[in-house]
């Protein structure tokens, strides 16, 4: 096991202990220096790696992604050749390669919004936060350079609609792991979708 993948392996197991104590006893339940003991590391470790008990049991990782997405905005990570929006779903098929996707832990976290629904907001404070992150990479690797430029935050924010409806497929609770796509596959034909969708001329008659 490299160093990256046991830093990868360390930061699961933080963040899957400490949802299994929100969903135990509330965020309130447990404190940082007891989930250090119970996943075996120092405070010190802890805080390397995130910067609240919020951010870890919603998996909010610092300085997370920090190096992927210098790398794609440098125009190297996915193929120059593909146009904006397919670059960056291209970019999370990446991601998904590296850190892998599980849909139990999916489940463990909506038990965690059940049990302390106020961390929603700190959720998608950091996701607007990450959509400005890909943004501006997005704005970088295309040399969208002026500031009005809403091009880089659409693309962005379309991004992100992929993946829901994505993710709205892939941890239903009628989803068959076995035999449906992998959730690549998923991003691949609703990005499709989502082209031909804005793509096709209206019809004769429609306005």
């Amino acid at each position: 096991m490299t160093t990256a993948e046991r830093t990868r392996a360390l930061r699961r197991s933080m963040v899957s202990e400490a949802r299994r104590a929100v969903v135990d006893g509330g965020l309130q339940g447990f404190t940082i220096e007891q989930l250090c003991e119970r996943v075996g590391v120092s405070r010190r470790t802890f805080f390397n790696h995130f910067a609240s008990k919020e951010d870890v049991v919603l998996g909010i990782e610092l300085n997370a992604d920090t190096a992927l997405l210098a790398a794609y905005a440098e125009g190297t990570v996915v193929p120059t050749t593909l146009a904006p929006l397919p670059s960056v779903i291209a970019l999370i098929i990446e991601q998904l390669h590296v850190a892998g996707i599980d849909r139990a832990d999916e489940a463990l976290v909506r038990h965690v919004f059940e049990r302390e629904p106020a961390l929603t907001a700190r959720f998608l404070s950091a996701t607007d936060t990450q959509i400005k992150k890909v943004a501006d990479a997005v704005r970088q690797r295309f040399a969208w350079h002026d500031p009005a430029d809403p091009r880089a935050r659409l693309v962005a924010e379309a991004a992100v609609g992929v993946i829901r409806v994505s993710a709205g497929t892939y941890f239903a609770d009628d989803f068959d792991e076995a035999s449906g796509p992998r959730f690549d596959e998923l991003l691949d034909t609703n990005l499709r979708l989502m082209t031909e969708a804005i793509t096709i001329p209206a019809q004769e008659g429609t306005s």
